[in-house]
């Protein structure tokens, strides 16, 4: 399924860019109630979700193979519950099996929402 047919990027109206220069993949997405959990901010697994979706494309856009996820380590650092969220994907390490990847989850004023950090494993078929 291409990021264009994603229901849940459309949802969450993901917009993905790619800086070749940097070797980083960036989505950029508006708050919206949706995201929110009970206590009115931005929920965790939203976090997460960004930045794990960032990574897998960072990936798949480089390395030109689907990868998956095999862990993911996020760390909280501020919330949010207006305005947007910036989040810029990058390499730390690149093998050709393994990937290690680093994702910062920014509000509209660059202040760092959360930290996550991934290994990724190539997979030698196309996931369906």
């Amino acid at each position: 399924m291409s990021t264009e047919q994603n229901p849940l990027f459309k949802l969450l109206n993901f917009q993905f860019q790619f800086h070749e220069g940097e070797r980083t993949c960036e989505i950029r997405c508006p708050i919206s109630p949706i995201m929110l959990n009970a206590l009115g901010t931005v929920h965790g697994g939203i976090y997460t979700y960004i930045a794990d979706t960032a990574m897998g494309h960072l990936a798949l856009h480089f390395k030109k193979h689907p990868y998956v996820s095999l862990e993911l380590k996020t760390s909280f650092l501020k919330t949010a519950n207006q305005g947007h969220l910036t989040a810029t994907a990058r390499f730390i390490k690149e093998g050709q099996r393994i990937l290690f990847l680093e994702c910062h989850v920014k509000d509209e004023t660059g202040e760092i929402m959360c930290m996550t950090t991934s290994t990724f494993y190539r997979v030698e078929h196309s996931v369906n």
